[in-house]
């Protein structure tokens, strides 16, 4: 580990070190323009819908940089039109027009027009492979076809009524060009090539697994973005990227703050701390579909054993809200209002003995059939968060006489564990999973049908927790049909009926900790439910501050202070080489460390 994190550091040091020695050559005067620099945590290949590898757990923002959708943002019960000036629905709510803006252009400075609209709901129903945003338009609402009227013109028409069209899929589907995808009969292979969007910024330079360059682009419709360059070098080890901020090698980490050293970037002179509200779940998901845990009495019991207020005290250090048993986040518009999570150990301990749980010698249970409630969950070994919030939990469970066992693989190792094999296959083989699911999840309207239903034709509910229950089944299918404000008591009681049978434990709801240098740019925008890194954070008028002059490190308060700041830079990572050797020699165990 210690031989890893210095590699990163000393990566990140001397690519900021090559940096200012370029400056340096071309003297002490600033640059014009605005360069902000961000640490990412994983490669997304080239950024296109169909290629990000969702490394970085934000690619749906990464990706908005680049492409455009129709409105902004799902987040939202009514999100602002983007592309399109307006989108007006038939009588039944069963076709939709949508009138775009005028002098919308592609990075290659091809128009935007209603052609590539029609041919994006088109593409991704006829020719994309399932994937994040292909259920959107295939699934729900189902998409049928659709009419160009006019260059900026399209109707677009749909099997069933789409009253949340402009929540889902517009407020989110990324539309395509048509000029670039017509040709490209598999997206997933499509690579190489640079993506044309009509976004904020182009990618200018992408070097795998190292870095992106992105570019302001000068002739989007909302004007010229305050930041000129986004360099994002990746930088995969948490306690690398957060030392490269320490050092003002980058200006901002696309990730959270580790709880523990929150205190330390939050006290710091040169460095910001924001808060918001995330839209993130964390959870154990159970595998609902083979005994003994397709009984929601025993899944009801663990549920009750578990006090989530602890877990987020111990966990996350406070940031964050403890979990309930109607799993939506309590902030989305979906929520039911009085959701929360029922802490009672002893209504547990009753529950296992009437359903013929009992103890053994050693204090465990044992089902009906003799076998131990002895459960393996499977856990990224990546996310040294849930591990901790599993063993608390794995503690208090087994009080009741449960055991919960985490098992650390790698995240491709338990995609393979747990997902079905084929609609005709049978169910996997595991007994739990800890899992995220994003804002995406949580603010979409119809985010109960599409995760939670019974396995089969509608939804994946089969892909996270095989559980079944006909009246949330009925309930959510029946909320598909209705407007924003009809649809909220059918979901309220879906939601109702979810806290009954806990098909999985809601841990917590992570808050957004972010950490940047204001100095380099302090124009973000907090956006409920997504992070700091979106396109908003670099358009007037949304920006808090518009950003002037060059980054943070670029002059020197002393004047010809260039030759100065590489020296700097380069003993540090002197420094850090030097550090290295001595972490190697010895194991880390002070809790004020990045781990």
């Amino acid at each position: 580990m210690a031989r890893r994190v210095v590699a990163s550091v000393v990566a990140v040091v001397i690519a900021g070190a090559l940096a200012t020695v370029a400056f340096a050559q071309e003297g002490s005067e600033p640059q014009e323009g605005t360069t902000v620099r961000v640490a990412l945590n994983g490669y997304e290949n080239n950024l296109t819908p169909f290629t990000i590898t969702f490394a970085t757990g934000r690619a749906d923002d990464l990706l908005m940089l680049i492409y455009d959708s129709l409105y902004w943002s799902q987040t939202s019960e009514d999100p602002e039109p983007w592309l399109a000036e307006s989108a007006e629905p038939s009588e039944d709510m069963r076709s939709w027009t949508i009138r775009l803006r005028p002098g919308l252009e592609w990075h290659d400075g091809r128009p935007l027009t209603a052609q590539d609209v029609k041919f994006t709901f088109d593409y991704f129903n006829e020719t994309a492979p399932p994937g994040r945003w292909t259920h959107h338009v295939s699934d729900e609402p189902p998409y049928e076809g659709g009419e160009v009227i006019d260059e900026r013109t399209v109707r677009l028409d749909f099997e069933e009524p789409a009253p949340t069209f402009e929540i889902l899929p517009a407020a989110d589907l990324p539309i395509l060009p048509k000029h670039v995808w017509e040709d490209i009969d598999d997206p997933m292979t499509a690579t190489d090539e640079l993506p044309v969007g009509s976004g904020p910024y182009k990618l200018t330079e992408n070097e795998p697994d190292q870095r992106y360059r992105l570019e302001a682009n000068e002739r989007y419709f909302k004007g010229k973005p305050l930041v000129d360059v986004i360099e994002m070098p990746i930088v995969t080890d948490t306690n690398a990227a957060f030392q490269a901020l320490q050092t003002d090698q980058v200006d901002y980490v696309a990730r959270d703050v580790p709880p523990q050293v929150v205190d330390r970037f939050e006290s710091a002179d040169d460095i910001d701390v924001t808060r918001s509200v995330d839209f993130a779940s964390t959870e154990l998901r159970f595998n609902a579909r083979t005994p003994p845990l397709d009984d929601p009495r025993l899944r009801k019991a663990m549920s009750l054993a578990i006090d989530y207020d602890e877990l987020v005290e111990q966990v996350l250090q406070g940031d964050g809200e403890p979990g309930n048993d109607n799993w939506v986040h309590p902030d989305s518009p979906w929520a039911l209002p009085d959701g929360d999570h029922e802490f009672d150990p002893q209504r547990a301990a009753r529950m296992l003995d009437e359903a013929g749980y009992r103890r053994g010698e050693d204090g465990m249970r044992v089902g009906p059939d003799g076998e131990p409630l002895d459960f393996e969950v499977l856990v990224s070994s990546f996310d040294p968060e849930s591990l901790r919030g599993l063993q608390l939990a794995a503690r208090q469970v087994q009080e009741l006489g449960v055991r919960l066992q985490p098992e650390a693989l790698d995240p491709a190792t338990i995609r393979q564990r747990t997902r079905p094999a084929g609609p005709d296959g049978p169910p996997p083989q595991y007994d739990a999973q800890m899992g995220t699911f994003d804002w995406h999840a949580h603010t979409d309207p119809d985010g109960l049908y599409f995760f939670f239903h019974s396995p089969g034709p509608r939804g994946i509910g089969a892909v996270f927790t095989g559980w079944s229950n006909p009246r949330f089944d009925e309930l959510t299918e029946r909320a598909t049909r209705l407007g924003t404000q009809e649809r909220k008591p059918i979901l309220h009681e879906a939601q109702r009926v979810m806290a009954e049978e806990v098909p999985l434990l809601t841990f917590w709801y992570r808050e957004n900790v972010t950490a940047y240098r204001p100095a380099a740019y302090d124009g973000w925008v907090q956006d409920t439910g997504h992070p700091l890194l979106t396109k908003r954070s670099f358009l007037e008028p949304y920006a808090q501050t518009a950003a002037a002059g060059t980054t943070g490190d670029a002059t020197d308060e002393g004047g010809g202070g260039a030759p100065w700041i590489v020296l700097v830079v380069v003993g540090a990572a002197v420094v850090a080489l030097a550090a290295g050797v001595l972490l190697m020699r010895r194991r880390r165990t002070d809790t004020e460390g990045f781990e």
